[in-house]
């Protein structure tokens, strides 16, 4: 998403700052180039959170690129605070996992970032999950705009729901499962005493969907198309249309 000059400063501002958080912002500057420029981090605990004084973000705020900031020893996803502070400034956020010596890649989502492929794309809790799959699939093939809903890490197993609190409230109505059509969804369960899995039926007998990993971060678990008589006995039952659909 940007040069690797501005990564590579991106990298050097988290190990510097660790065990703190680092953050800063990627800037448009007005001859075209682009920066990245490190601001303080005022959290209360910046070893566990980061804020940036407002003051600075409404000064830079129509060259503001990216909002960046480091997980010290990870997790290498958002949080749900992080997904929170993204949503409200709609901006890209991106987000670099350090111990002090060295980095994984930078990653960006939200706002105009680029946006991975449905088919083939790597697991990230909150960026390339199953419900960030549901809400690009609608996007790319129906032109319909889920809202992001914040979420941590293995919320389903800290008693938060996603899919049964939220779904009406974007429009999508329980159906039969002998009613089911192309861009109908279900809801799964596994390993889990609530609904912690989604996914969207494309026809012919297949579903596309995004398992997650053991891991919140896990670029070998890829977003697939798959026949849907195997997942079958996971799926409780569960069918919704979006009102669109009808």
């Amino acid at each position: 998403m940007f040069s690797a000059d501005v990564i590579l400063a991106i990298k050097e501002d988290a190990i510097q700052r660790y065990p703190e958080e680092s953050c800063g912002l990627v800037l448009k500057r007005n001859d075209g180039t682009v920066v990245y420029k490190s601001v303080p981090n005022i959290a209360d605990d910046p070893q566990t959170s980061f804020h940036i004084d407002e003051k600075i973000v409404l000064s830079l705020l129509p060259s503001i690129l990216a909002v960046v900031h480091s997980h010290p020893n990870g997790p290498d996803c958002p949080s749900e605070a992080d997904m929170r502070q993204q949503v409200a400034l709609g901006l890209p956020f991106g987000i670099v996992s350090t111990d002090g010596e060295g980095c994984y890649e930078p990653f960006f989502w939200g706002g105009n970032a680029p946006r991975a492929p449905l088919i083939g794309r790597g697991f990230r809790h909150g960026v390339t999950d199953c419900y960030a799959l549901i809400r690009d699939y609608f996007d790319e093939k129906l032109d319909i705009k889920l809202r992001e809903y914040p979420r941590e890490w293995e919320w389903w197993s800290q008693g938060q729901e996603l899919y049964q609190l939220y779904f009406a409230d974007e429009g999508f109505v329980k159906i039969r499962e002998d009613e089911v059509k192309e861009h109908d969804c279900f809801l799964a369960q596994i390993r889990s005493t609530t609904p912690n899995h989604a996914g969207i039926y494309v026809g012919n007998n297949l579903i596309l969907h995004h398992l997650t990993s053991k891991y919140a971060s896990d670029p070998s678990r890829l977003s697939r198309r798959d026949p849907i008589g195997s997942w079958s006995k996971f799926i409780c039952g569960f069918w919704v249309r979006h009102e669109s659909q009808f």
